[in-house]
């Protein structure tokens, strides 16, 4: 499932081709993947000028001025579901099987929603009504404070892995950057996450949003369907230490890294560079 980098990326590349835009036309081939009245969704985005592209967490927002509201700003949310692509493109491009829209833009370009599996979803709010549909998403990693980021951990007795991919907790995680922030923090994804001491939440902090901004900067991970604005595939998957790795040699040690299942998700670390307790602790003391 695309995550904060991947939906990052698609909208860094999306803005300088959206913006201004006006839509021209609208296709929807698949009406399942839109949440709410259809009707209502075409008639919003037929004619809408797209004023802003922004991210919270794994939703992607395109700031609307429809044209058939005399007032008031609506946001057409995307999420991606775990193999959608949202892409823009010349019209002559090839329409791929599983495209479930196509909107045509005043600059005679396309842009494509295409998703396998079906599990992404599309909507339009009003823009009043944007908090209350987040407002169960916890914070953004890459803007959470530190002292902010510690309260998270406080008392929780479930696995650190658990706890990061929890987007009640922080929006915009899942199993490989969590997985790579763990190992270059040192710690091991089922440590119970009220147990790490500040200096390893001040390791973890570092690790998170240091590795987010490298997958960004590579332009997302690619493992199947992952595309970025333009419809290319990312590139940080060439860079992952662990993620998607079992049976390989860990880049650090050369321990093999391992896999387990922590509440049906995987979890890829190396036994050597994370263990279970911490060095120096003594055997049967969790804290």
């Amino acid at each position: 499932m695309p995550e904060l980098p991947e939906v990052e990326t698609v909208v860094r590349g999306l803005r300088p081709r959206l913006v201004g835009q006006r839509i021209r036309r609208l296709r929807v081939a698949e009406p399942r993947v839109i949440r709410g009245s259809l009707r209502r969704f075409r008639r919003l985005l037929a004619g809408a000028r797209i004023l802003r592209l922004s991210r919270r967490g794994k939703y992607i927002l395109l700031e609307l001025r429809p044209a058939a509201e005399r007032s008031g700003r609506y946001s057409w949310i995307v999420h991606l579901g775990m193999t959608g692509q949202f892409y823009a493109c010349a019209p002559t491009t090839p329409l791929l099987k599983h495209t479930h829209l196509v909107a045509w833009l005043s600059s005679g370009a396309q842009l494509r929603f295409r998703d396998p599996r079906r599990f992404g979803k599309m909507l339009v709010l009003r823009e009043a009504d944007l908090e209350d549909y987040f407002a169960a998403l916890g914070p953004d990693p890459l803007r959470i404070s530190f002292p902010g980021f510690c309260r998270l951990f406080v008392g929780r007795r479930a696995p650190v892995k658990s706890l990061l991919l929890n987007q009640n907790r922080l929006r915009g995680l899942g199993n490989i950057y969590s997985s790579e922030a763990l190992f270059l923090s040192g710690i091991h994804p089922a440590r119970p996450a009220g147990t790490l001491d500040r200096a390893e939440l001040q390791q973890l902090y570092g690790s998170l949003r240091w590795v987010l901004r490298e997958a960004i900067a590579g332009m997302g991970t690619t493992v199947s369907d992952y595309r970025t604005g333009d419809g290319r595939p990312g590139d940080y998957q060439n860079y992952l230490r662990v993620y998607d790795r079992e049976g390989e040699p860990c880049p650090r040690c050369g321990a093999l890294i391992a896999r387990l299942l922590l509440a049906g998700r995987s979890a890829h670390f190396c036994p050597e560079c994370q263990p279970r307790q911490r060095r120096g602790q003594p055997a049967g003391d969790s804290g």
